[in-house]
């Protein structure tokens, strides 16, 4: 089972000045899964010398204040007759287009902007990520290699935010995070602030050279041993809350002077009209669920502030043997309080549980909820605060629903009511 995703992260960030170019509605997520983009897509094309022959939309990214972004597949063909196989991005929001051969248009209304992958126009270090004879070449320092000599797999992507690279030789292996300009450095300075703790993140991998560096963007990662949790969480054989618990409180106090990012509740608005874009039926339920969790999020103790992962779930965490082995995506990292982590990971189960009836993974967040529920009041916040606060995780993933065993429709409305078995354990909510 693929793990849930969100729609989008930080729409409280976004610059004010912006807001009334942002096309993020209904509208713009049904313009960007019409059939009318054959026409800014072929325009995509033309700036390449390609002509285009089929194209299917892959995956929507909707973040709520920034825009809709899609990732389109495309079959090509080229001034000599032959057929490439291609992706392709593109983004309602006002994105500055320093990419190859990259074009604004509209649609319907709507304004977009396009590009050829993997020259996304805000992660410009992405290409070189993908390139065997530069950034393999670079990290595993074999000049001999060629395209054949390393594998370079695309392992995660959220246009215009942030991917990683796993790259691999024999016997070696790392990962390349590609992020938008300047965010390396709060990441490095994360890793560095981890590695003198128990905490098991991945270690910082120095460029060659005593004077070199990375592409700007990109941050290189050793590997970490163990299996995603959620393979654990499904054979009865994942760690405990305790050990989750006991994890988090390992976390650094040095944390506390990094930037605070807003918990998933506190924009559950936001979240909320992503979701009603999804399940258009749904929107008048959404909005008072959305209501709800920001009246309880504010009304309920969450406790004190203390160090925190800043987006804590199964999806983040490696196992082996029953334990807790590797944590990824520190980018989160700062001042918080305990209950979101604890949110965080609970969300998420509560929507992995209603997607898969039956599994063992109804049982595991029963326990998990127990655990947390403990861990939520010793943290000086409340059972009540900490299922309020997960309600407002599990809302921010229905935006992210996709088509698989259910179609998108489906799959969106699981998670909706995930999000509403959870609020129905706060204080104050009828379902």
């Amino acid at each position: 089972m693929a793990p849930p995703s969100r729609g989008g992260r930080n729409p409280s960030q976004r610059d004010p000045r912006s807001r009334a170019a942002v096309h993020d509605g209904p509208a713009a997520r049904d313009t960007v899964e019409s059939s009318g983009m054959s026409v800014p897509i072929g325009e995509l094309l033309t700036r390449s010398h390609l002509v285009l022959d089929s194209w299917s939309h892959q995956r929507t990214f909707h973040r709520p204040g920034a825009g809709v972004s899609a990732l389109y597949r495309i079959r090509a063909i080229n001034r000599g007759g032959a057929t490439l196989s291609l992706y392709a991005g593109a983004t309602t929001s006002r994105t500055p287009l320093s990419a190859p051969a990259a074009v604004r248009t509209s649609l319907n209304g709507t304004p977009l902007s396009l590009w050829l992958h993997p020259y996304d126009p805000l992660l410009p270090s992405l290409a070189w990520a993908l390139d065997p004879g530069q950034a393999a070449a670079r990290i595993f320092e074999r000049p001999q290699l060629t395209a054949d000599g390393a594998g370079l797999r695309l392992a995660a992507y959220r246009p215009l935010r942030r991917a990683v690279v796993h790259a691999a030789v024999p016997g070696q292996n790392a990962y390349i995070k590609v992020l938008q300009l300047g965010q390396e450095k709060e990441l490095i300075l994360r890793h560095r602030l981890l590695a003198g703790t128990a905490v098991p993140a991945a270690g910082l991998v120095p460029p060659p050279g005593a004077a070199g560096t990375w592409p700007g963007g990109a941050v290189v990662l050793s590997e970490l041993h163990g299996a995603p949790m959620l393979r654990a969480l499904e054979s009865g054989a994942a760690p405990g809350p305790e050990e989750l618990s006991g994890l988090l409180d390992q976390l650094p106090e040095a944390a506390l002077s990094l930037k605070r990012r807003p918990a998933w509740s506190e924009r559950a608005r936001a979240y909320g009209r992503s979701a009603a874009a999804v399940l258009p039926g749904q929107a008048g339920r959404i909005s008072a669920m959305a209501r709800k969790i920001e009246e309880l999020t504010a009304a309920l103790d969450p406790g004190p502030v203390v160090p925190v992962h800043g987006d804590f779930y199964e999806g983040n965490l490696l196992v082996d043997g029953g334990r807790i082995t590797g944590v990824l995506d520190v980018d989160g990292m700062g001042p918080g309080h305990r209950v979101d982590d604890l949110a965080c990971f609970t969300g998420h189960l509560a929507v992995l549980a209603e997607l898969a009836p039956g599994s063992a993974l109804e049982q595991a967040l029963a326990d998990y909820r127990q655990g947390f529920d403990a861990a939520a009041a010793a943290a000086g916040s409340s059972p009540e605060a900490l299922a309020a606060r997960a309600a407002g995780v599990a809302l921010s993933l229905v935006p992210g629903a996709r088509a698989g065993r259910l179609t998108r429709a489906e799959n969106a409305a699981a998670r909706l009511e995930a999000a509403a078995k959870l609020l129905s354990g706060s204080r104050g909510q009828d379902r």
